[in-house]
């Protein structure tokens, strides 16, 4: 008898310690199924890429000519040479309205030559700029005609020294 008492007793496995190897084993199973889902699946490319929005139709484009002017650099050496073309807020062509513009095309050039004007060269060296460029053309010209009749600016042709 002295013998059992003296050897060493089995300790019970502590349910708390168990419970908790329990939880991080089911933790590290979701953990790892989040990766492969999101990171590692093929199926994660085509699940996580923006959808395209439908084509865009391009409403009626009116020629506003060619634009040669001084740029507002230091000196006035620099010039700016630009094609512009106005996409209208319209989708299908109405020669009336066509007819309007090209008797307001002095007062379309003027507006625009005149933010053309108001810019240095590195309003069009970086693209962000240039789309400034023309937000702000787009901008004054529906201030001047009335909102929305343009929807969009074109540079056809943009060159500046």
């Amino acid at each position: 008898m002295a013998e059992t008492e003296n050897a060493p007793q089995k300790k019970p496995l502590n349910m708390k310690l168990i419970f908790i190897a329990v939880a991080v084993l089911v933790a590290a199973a979701i953990i790892a199924v989040a990766v492969f889902k999101f990171f590692i699946s093929p199926d994660a490319v085509s699940d996580h890429t923006p959808k395209a929005a439908a084509p865009k139709t391009v409403g009626v484009l009116f020629e506003a000519g060619d634009f040669t002017t001084n740029l507002a650099d230091p000196g006035g050496k620099r010039f700016l040479k630009a094609k512009v073309i106005l996409e209208l807020n319209e989708e299908k062509k109405d020669e009336k309205k066509l007819a309007e513009l090209k008797e307001q095309l002095p007062v379309i050039r003027d507006r625009i030559l005149y933010i053309l004007s108001a810019k240095t060269v590195e309003d069009f060296q970086v693209t962000e700029s240039k789309e400034k460029v023309k937000k702000d053309i787009l901008v004054a010209l529906n201030k001047q005609f009335g909102a929305d009749k343009f929807r969009n600016v074109y540079f056809q042709e943009l060159v500046y020294q």
